[in-house]
């Protein structure tokens, strides 16, 4: 009886744990392990098992953690004391995540619903990698002397943005290179966005660049190709020239990167809510002392995300 009483209020209560083969997966990877059910000092009846696939986005003026995705598991049954049941678990990650960052982190909560009893929780963190195709873009960008900037991987409300201080072949006329990327099968598609000085007006080149994989093995071949791009952007801006009052910058109904579909990052756009949406493109990325706190370590629960990548991985993104 005083262990029953006990169990009711956590003490050798069932608990679980989902149990991961590794912690570093690719976009589109599927992401397995086991989840194990381990019972305490007396028989318990367990009403729900689900696992639950967060993102934690950290904004300029704040933190927010939405669940991606949720695992449910039939495990409706009696859990005898010391028992031990274990299920398979498996989760394929979507091709058109935001990857991890500074600001983005991932986790996985499981939850285990006891009857009569204290709840369980697990929480297990991941880092979301682009493919090795994808990488070679970055490098390519910092072979042609272009630096990413700290703010870079940044989502705002529509995809995930990598900017770049421009190589000193575009720093007589541009301000800033940036794009933003669909993954897709058998090629990377970019939306490159040139920031062109141009007296009270804001100019923006566009060029959409498809990339296939062929050319994405060989770094060197990629660099030539996108200093191409970029030069005849730079040569003939007015075929790509989209220009905006630097005062009315971002107050329009249509997003600036509206009409290229499949954007790493879009699927975080499906499901955030219209108010996170909103707060995104209000303007990206900060170091508030409140998202701060969040991410490193300021929660009760001691769950900050600086925690985890600190280490885990030496440290967040440049």
């Amino acid at each position: 009886m005083f262990k029953k009483l006990m169990a009711k209020i956590g003490i050798g209560s069932a608990k679980v744990d989902l149990v991961l083969h590794g912690n570093e997966y690719t976009l589109g990877d599927t992401v397995e392990g086991e989840l194990v059910l381990q019972g305490g000092a007396v028989e318990q009846y367990i009403n729900k098992v689900d696992v639950q696939f967060m993102l934690a986005l950290r904004t300029k003026k704040s933190e927010h953690r939405q669940a991606m995705a949720t695992i449910p598991f039939d495990c409706r049954f009696t859990l005898g004391a010391g028992e031990r049941k274990a299920f398979p678990f498996m989760y394929r990650l979507p091709q058109d995540l935001l990857i991890s960052s500074h600001a983005v982190a991932y986790y996985f909560t499981t939850n285990l619903d006891i009857a009569a009893g204290v709840d369980s929780q697990d929480k297990d963190y991941i880092r979301v990698n682009p493919p090795v195709r994808f990488t070679n873009i970055i490098t390519a960008f910092e072979e042609l002397g272009m630096r990413e900037k700290h703010d870079s991987r940044a989502f705002d409300g529509y995809a995930q943005t990598f900017e770049f201080f421009p190589a000193p072949f575009l720093q007589d006329s541009v301000r800033e290179v940036e794009f933003i990327a669909a993954i897709e099968e058998e090629q990377v598609r970019l939306l490159l966005v040139l920031d062109m000085p141009s007296f009270s007006r804001e100019m923006e080149v566009k060029r959409e660049v498809v990339l296939s994989d062929e050319l994405l093995v060989d770094v060197g071949r990629l660099r030539a190709y996108l200093q191409q791009m970029l030069e005849e952007m730079i040569g003939n801006p007015n075929a790509y020239l989209e220009q905006r009052h630097m005062m009315g910058a971002g107050n329009g109904h249509q997003h600036r990167h509206s009409g290229f579909g499949g954007a790493m990052g879009g699927f975080a756009a499906g499901i955030l809510g219209g108010l996170v949406l909103s707060e995104l493109m209000d303007g990206m990325m900060g170091n508030t002392e409140e998202t701060e706190s969040a991410f490193n370590g300021g929660e009760e629960d001691g769950g900050g995300f600086g925690d985890f990548f600190g280490d885990m991985f030496g440290g967040g993104d440049e």
